[in-house]
């Protein structure tokens, strides 16, 4: 016997005994030579005797979990004999009469002393109240009557106090709203069963040949108690199931299920022991659990038969008591869409208790229909649990070392840093990698990168240290002290992982570089630190060293070469694209062209302005290609718009590097060919700056382009170095006017007068006078009234995407051809 039941065993033990203490101590003190209530009829203790053996044997048994509480007839003879037996008769008789309709229900083990101390502290009690109620009065009177009503309830009192306690230490759970109810209902019938005893008592003393009458009435009781059993063990048995059904509803975990279900089935069905059996399947072994006390613990799997083992194949099994099989037990099959796979089982009833029965096999066949949908339930939501885990896991990890991806370095970067602000952060770099792959194959890298991710997890541990991609890896030192200091332990890092990998038999040298930020010096932003440290990591690799700090400096250099490595591979991708702002007459409307105007977006920093990537092209000698590519993309757009029908022209900026190309003109011509376009539908707009920058030689190609036929115009007009004595010597077809002017030309008179003097200029010179950055419809207003040609800006649209464009132009009304009249772009 296990150590917790040897404990609970002596405790309703020790309270037996206390309760035997108790009877005797009434029985040596206050009913210490206490005559019967009634001498004149005084009936012997053996004659009582008989009658409390029948009561006992005739018992309505209403279970309260693993215990059971008894309702019976008991109080038609306690009334007799509080009446017509002497006080220690009484208790003798109703100890020995119990004591044989015990043995007779076979109510053996502690079930036994237990109860037969409690019926003599019951009847003990009962001759006490009610001798001191009485009070020597008449017991056939009035104050007989409330005597046995009192004693009753006192007597049910003590019963009831008894019971509870023997319920809570054998379960080791309290319920008292079940035994409220149970307890109200035994008295209930005792008190009925105590009318009938008075009932007798007086008629024994004033007429006793009506007691045939009593007869009638007991046996109508009897009849009554049967079918009051019967009903309420179906209503027992449904509060069961949806007692049960309704807390093991509330887990949700598999093991948490498990739990449920085997602590209820045990419970329900007042078991000493339940077992959970399922069996194998293709992701999952066998399960053997048990509960044990108040604890579910794992049973090594076996398929070999047992007593239950036909409920493995679909059937039910009652295991009656006096078997082969040691106790009695209830075996049921878990299903889940005609399949089964598992069984539930619970075995060992009190032996105070009736063995396990065919109610009870279809109460507990229904118990285990509700566990299979709750465990098959319990089984997927783990699944969708494991695989969210696992998403998750791979979502932050690396597939190949295992070790966090730069999303979860960034998470673990933000705590570091909320828990210790002066944190490195070190990038480290596999140097000659490509080396690697190309000499010895990928395989051969994979093994490379895994063993440098398990150097730095072994040192730093697997927490600080990540891999971001291809061969570099994030590591996080925490508590130092400087960036010196940083860069000490960096150093004896590198030196560490700096060791040869021996692989298929050959050693391969493994060095790294690393670059390091500290926080605060360098930031306090998790992903701000993480980018400061690569730039530390590139300027090491440029500089050929080991560990380099990061320094803001070599940052601004380092980024300016990293965006022109991004711009070529941005051009020879073709990543950049080309919106168009529309050009239209500011009288009617129509559409003239439009000016492509080249975008970048960065993987990394989102929009690059062209004020930045511009000239970063023209110093590093990107600007060929990147016009090449503009041009290209312009003119087959352009190509488009006229194949739908819209003669439109467009326009190109030229940079001042571009200017002074004199291949410009044959990489113009050529871009037309391929795009099948006349050479006046391309205009190209320069700036006055551009020009000045080297005048003779941009003129130049500025005469050779209008040779072939292609439109220039001059760009940003009033804001260039030139004066107006170099403007009649550019071969322009074309002049924009500064939206510098254009923005406040319709609140500002100064602005109004310099649009008007450029008006009049162009038209005197005989160009095509164009106005950027008309805003609003006072300014558009101004312009149509002026005699502007051409005007752009956001109140006409904004630049616009390819097919953002083509929407925007076949919402309008189609443009006619536009006349010879004055040059009109696109003619």
């Amino acid at each position: 016997m296990a150590g917790p039941d040897r404990r609970r065993d002596a405790v309703v033990v020790l309270l037996a005994v206390l309760m035997v203490a108790g009877a005797l101590g009434l029985a040596a003190g206050p009913l210490d030579d206490v005559d019967a209530a009634v001498p004149s009829h005084e009936l012997p203790w053996w004659a009582l005797a008989p009658l409390f053996t029948a009561t006992e044997l005739f018992r309505v048994h209403l279970v309260v979990r693993r215990e059971s509480i008894a309702i019976s007839f008991a109080e038609i003879p306690l009334v007799l004999g509080l009446a017509f037996c002497d006080p220690t008769g009484y208790v003798a008789a109703s100890v020995l009469g119990s004591a044989v309709g015990l043995v007779w229900h076979r109510r053996f083990g502690l079930a036994l002393p237990f109860n037969l101390a409690l019926f003599a502290l019951e009847a003990a009690v009962a001759q006490t109240v009610y001798h001191a109620v009485l009070a020597g009065g008449d017991a056939t009177g009035v104050r007989g009557l409330a005597a046995a009503l009192v004693t009753i309830v006192v007597a049910h009192a003590v019963s009831t106090v008894a019971l509870a306690a023997v319920i809570f230490i054998t379960s080791g759970r309290f319920y008292g709203r079940d035994i409220a109810r149970t307890v109200t209902t035994a008295l209930v019938a005792g008190l009925a069963n105590s009318s009938v005893g008075l009932m007798v008592v007086v008629l024994v003393v004033t007429q006793p040949v009506a007691l045939g009458l009593v007869v009638i009435v007991v046996a109508t009781l009897a009849v009554a108690y049967r079918a009051y059993s019967v009903l309420s063990r179906g209503h027992a048995r449904l509060e069961s199931l949806y007692r049960f059904t309704d807390r093991i509803g509330g887990a949700v975990r598999t093991d948490r299920v498990a739990e449920a279900v085997l602590t209820e089935a045990r419970d329900e069905l007042a078991a000493e022991s339940a077992e959970l059996v399922l069996l194998p399947t293709a992701d999952q072994p066998g399960t053997h659990l048990r509960l044990v006390g108040g604890s579910v613990v794992p049973v090594p799997f076996d398929r070999a038969p047992a007593w239950w083992t036909p409920a493995l194949d679909g059937e039910a099994v009652l295991l009656p008591p006096g078997g082969t099989a040691p106790g009695d037990g209830i075996a049921a099959p878990l299903r889940v869409e005609d399949t089964v796979v598992g069984a539930l089982l619970v075995t060992d009833r009190p032996p105070h208790l009736d063995p396990f029965g065919e109610a009870d096999l279809r109460l507990f066949a229904s118990l285990a229909n509700h566990a299979s949908l709750s465990l098959h339930k319990a089984h997927l939501v783990d699944r969708l649990a494991a695989e969210a885990a696992a998403q998750e896991h791979s979502s932050l990890h690396d597939p190949l070392t295992g070790l966090p991806n730069r999303r979860h370095v960034l998470r673990l970067l933000r705590a570091r840093l909320a828990e210790e602000p002066r944190t490195a952060v070190v990038m480290v770099d596999v140097d000659g990698f490509k080396d690697v792959n190309d000499a010895f194959g990928h395989a051969t890298g994979d093994l490379l990168l895994s063993e440098v991710g398990r150097r730095l997890a072994d040192r730093f541990g697997a927490g600080s240290v990540a891999r971001l991609g291809n061969d570099e890896f994030a590591v996080l030192v925490s508590a130092v002290a400087d960036a010196e200091d940083a860069r000490t332990r960096v150093t004896a890092l590198v030196a560490a992982v700096s060791v040869p990998f021996a692989v298929h038999g050959l050693s391969v040298d493994v060095q790294v570089s690393a670059g390091l930020a500290v926080a605060p010096e360098h930031g306090e932003d998790a992903a701000g630190l993480l980018q400061r440290a690569d730039t530390a990591l590139y300027t090491a690799k440029q500089r050929r060293r080991d560990v380099e700090v990061y320094d803001s400096t070599a940052d601004r250099a380092s980024h300016r070469v990293r965006m022109t490595g991004d711009l070529r591979d941005a051009i020879a991708a073709g990543a950049l694209t080309v919106h168009y702002q529309p050009k239209t007459d500011p009288a009617t409307g129509r559409v003239h062209g439009a000016e492509a105007l080249v975008r970048w977006e960065h993987p990394e920093h989102g929009r690059v302005s062209p004020e930045e990537f511009i000239p970063l092209a023209e110093q590093t000698g990107l600007i060929r290609p990147l016009t090449t590519l503009v041009l290209d993309t312009a003119l087959a757009a352009c190509a488009g718009w006229r194949r739908q029908g819209h003669h439109l022209g467009v326009a190109v900026n030229l940079s001042t590097r571009s200017l002074t190309d004199t291949e410009l003109p044959a990489q113009v011509g050529e871009a037309l060919r391929r795009a099948g376009l006349p050479p006046a539908a391309l205009t190209l707009e320069i700036t006055e700056t551009a020009v000045m920058a080297d005048l003779a030689r941009s003129v130049a190609v500025l005469q050779e382009l209008r040779a072939i036929g292609v439109r220039l115009s001059v760009d940003d007009f009033g804001t260039g170095q030139s004066s107006l004595a170099y403007l009649k010597l550019l071969p322009v077809h074309e002049m924009k006017i500064d939206k510098a002017f254009v923005l406040g030309l319709a609140d500002d008179q100064g602005d109004a007068a310099i649009v008007r003097a450029a008006l009049s200029l162009g038209r005197a010179m005989g160009l095509w006078v164009v106005a950027e950055g008309v805003e609003d419809g006072t300014t558009l207003a101004l312009l149509a009234e002026w005699g502007c040609d051409s005007v752009q800006g956001y109140h006409v649209s904004r630049p616009l995407p390819p097919a953002a464009l083509e929407a925007w132009l076949d919402a309008r009304h189609a443009p006619e051809p536009v006349g010879a009249g004055r040059g009109a772009p696109g003619a």
